[in-house]
């Protein structure tokens, strides 16, 4: 059986002020749409890294017939994690955004990287990685 992953789906309460979080982060929209009925009515935003459905897609959605989901506590329950050219630079686009850093970027030679862990406008972790410094 072959097996690709192809989105994860991120449940936030503002749709359009996370597509703006990420999309200043570099991601690109692919697709918006709202459908399906009753429980499973949503309204989604698809991004990508560069605006190709063919590759991960990061699934923004708000269930619109449910309640709004609780606010994460650390470490939460699941992480993005993204690969960046400057930890510390995504940091302060995070902060900008209003997003917040949850541990400073450091040097973790055991994963030859540099890693920070913020949370984004609704507190949803993410995990930066990037180059280690020199």
């Amino acid at each position: 059986m072959k097996f690709a992953m192809h989105a994860t789906k991120l449940v936030v309460r503002d749709v359009e002020a996370a597509e703006r979080f990420y999309c200043a982060l570099g991601m690109t929209v692919v697709n918006r749409n709202t459908g399906g009925e009753k429980e499973v009515h949503q309204q989604q935003s698809w991004l990508s890294s560069t605006g190709a459905e063919g590759e991960h897609i990061l699934i923004l959605t708000k269930f619109l017939e449910l309640p709004e989901p609780k606010d994460p506590s650390y470490p939460g329950e699941i992480w993005l994690c993204f690969m960046v050219e400057d930890v510390e630079a995504t940091c302060a686009t995070v902060e900008a955004g209003g997003g917040h850093v949850v541990r400073a970027g450091e040097d973790r030679p055991e994963h030859s990287v540099r890693a920070a862990v913020v949370a984004d406008n609704e507190g949803h972790f993410i995990e930066l990685v990037g180059p280690m410094k020199v």
